[in-house]
């Protein structure tokens, strides 16, 4: 019999939470060490912020908790990514009757969430990206690098949504839920199918150059960007897939990419505009992303770098 996530015990979480707890792992995450364990986009991305010089922290460097977006540079510049102890705030509702709340009873009310899969995520792509500037605002401010700041949020969305994939059962996807913003895994068969043919390094660099569109307000991914993301696949020829599975892949990568509209242009523009970019972010972001990578040979090395991340 299938186990309903309603039906799992709050004690069994708690017990969970015990048992997958490592060194690599942090005890006041609640799930952390159960998806540090099970997913393996989850466990890279930790490992990949680690193997960076990034660590984590229970303080709240640059008011995090109360404005991520703006806090972002904080992050970056204390290489400390903020987590809640939010385990011990289940802990604590769990002893007030024993045995007795199960998932359940947290539908409307839980504890609340940590994102150190995103933030992590964010980081690495930083650190390839952009080094370990002095001073991290100026860094995002040159306007020169606007392609790597979009860069780095397409990859956040690339482990989240690699990360989602590869969720299985009920205690899995509440762990996950609370750790992450995505709660969709749209084209998720024909991801996966085509990720077994064509082989990880290859789809992960597809998805994220979707996402980069994305964040370039390309709300389709056309087969001419296609032919050219695969063109400038950073690890390989990439130019034997047939048409019928570029057909294919045009579909799964354009799905990926459905999103709500005005709040991605919104925090877009708040992001943009506090390092000095003007208001009208469709116009500053206006140029083909991947003119701007063929024009930047540099880059090929990080990018290999941020595929592989998510592949090893």
């Amino acid at each position: 019999m299938t186990t309903r996530s309603g039906d799992i015990s709050l004690a069994e979480l708690v017990s969970l939470q015990r048992q997958c707890h490592g060194s690599a792992c942090l005890l006041q995450n609640l799930g952390d060490g159960f998806l540090y364990r099970t997913n393996p986009f989850y466990r890279r991305v930790r490992d990949a912020a680690r193997a960076r010089g990034f660590g984590f922290t229970l303080e709240d460097p640059g008011n995090y908790f109360a404005f991520p977006l703006v806090a972002l540079d904080t992050v970056l510049q204390t290489r400390k990514v903020p987590y809640r102890a939010n385990y011990a705030a289940l802990v604590a509702f769990e002893r007030t009757r024993p045995g007795f709340f199960t998932l359940a009873d947290l539908q409307k009310n839980r504890p609340l969430p940590n994102y150190v899969l995103h933030e992590s995520a964010h980081a690495v792509a930083f650190h390839e990206l952009f080094g370990r500037p002095r001073d991290v605002h100026a860094a995002l401010s040159d306007p020169s690098k606007l392609l790597h700041i979009e860069l780095g949020e397409a990859y956040a969305m690339a482990a989240e949504y690699f990360a989602a994939c590869a969720v299985s059962g009920p205690i899995h996807a509440w762990f996950f839920s609370i750790n992450s913003y995505r709660h969709r895994t749209p084209a998720k068969k024909a991801v996966g199918e085509l990720l077994t043919r064509y082989g990880s390094p290859l789809i992960v660099w597809l998805v994220l150059i979707a996402f980069l569109e994305n964040n370039f307000f390309v709300e389709r991914l056309p087969m001419k960007t296609l032919e050219r993301a695969l063109e400038l696949y950073p690890m390989g020829n990439a130019n034997g897939i047939p048409r019928r599975d570029r057909l294919r892949l045009c579909r799964a990568l354009s799905d990926l990419m459905v999103m709500d509209p005005e709040f991605r242009e919104d925090t877009t523009r708040l992001f943009l505009t506090m390092h000095g970019h003007r208001r009208n972010v469709r116009s500053v972001l206006s140029a083909e992303p991947l003119d701007s990578i063929e024009a930047e040979p540099r880059l090929k090395g990080p990018l290999t770098r941020l595929v592989r991340a998510l592949c090893d």
